[in-house]
């Protein structure tokens, strides 16, 4: 894609990051120069240009998503959508209130934890070791980020996501896809961010330590835990 279609991109200020963001990639994907099919820049690209966290341009991109605006392709990229022929872009994304509660929010990680749980024991039975490899390197990427918007890395799922991709049921990863954009949505609009920086790196740190042991209970209880305990830390918090 040329350098013209994102030359509007600037880097923003921190105050209200996330929606400066959003709003920003929502005006990229309505520009006229882009077409239904077009391939959006990748986006480590999109958060240079903006000077912001990928974690955020990748939420960002999530929200859009759902909202029928682009188009996420596994293993592929993000591309612009043809608005005019969407109908339900994404139920599990139109099942969330724009006032969420903590009841909203306790259906939502009982969800998540299962189609987590399914991924991540299926991925334990047959992954290897240049897979195991590569999550450790996006683990350590993602912890080294360090701009406009880190502070949301507590939303962030390129790990979990990623394992999606390794498993290869299209099914899954599309069910999982929906719960992640669902997920960003609900938290955003509850205002809260269930986990810091450094608490998700040690969660998938050990997530990791039990895959290489190929040790499939372990791997169950630390991903239905990770799961469960963003809303566990948001109960606590909002005591």
């Amino acid at each position: 894609m040329s350098n013209s279609k994102i030359s509007t991109l600037h880097p923003i200020e921190r105050q209200d990051v996330f929606q400066k963001v959003l709003a920003s990639l929502d005006e990229l994907v309505s520009d006229p120069s882009y077409r239904p099919g077009d391939r959006l820049p990748p986006e480590r690209e999109l958060a240079g240009r903006l000077g912001v966290s990928r974690t955020l341009v990748r939420q960002a991109l999530k929200l859009l998503e759902a909202a029928g605006k682009v188009v996420s392709r596994m293993g592929s990229g993000t591309y612009v959508a043809d608005t005019t022929r969407r109908t339900n872009p994404c139920l599990l994304s139109c099942t969330v209130p724009n006032t969420v509660d903590m009841g909203f929010l306790e259906k939502l990680v009982d969800l998540r934890s299962l189609v987590e749980e399914k991924i991540f024991l299926e991925f334990c039975a047959r992954c290897t070791d240049s897979q195991l490899d590569e999550l450790r390197r996006l683990i350590d990427e993602n912890m080294r980020e360090d701009l406009p918007g880190s502070e949301l890395m507590g939303l962030d799922m390129s790990f979990e996501e990623r394992v999606g991709e390794f498993v290869g049921n299209d099914l899954l990863y599309c069910v999982q896809s929906q719960l992640h954009q669902a997920w960003i949505m609900a938290w955003t609009r509850y205002g809260y961010v269930p986990e810091s920086q450094e608490v998700l790196h040690n969660e998938h740190l050990g997530l990791l330590e039990a895959l290489h042991a190929r040790d499939s209970r372990e791997v169950s209880r630390r991903i239905v835990q990770h799961v469960k305990r963003a809303h566990e830390a948001c109960g606590d918090n909002r005591a």
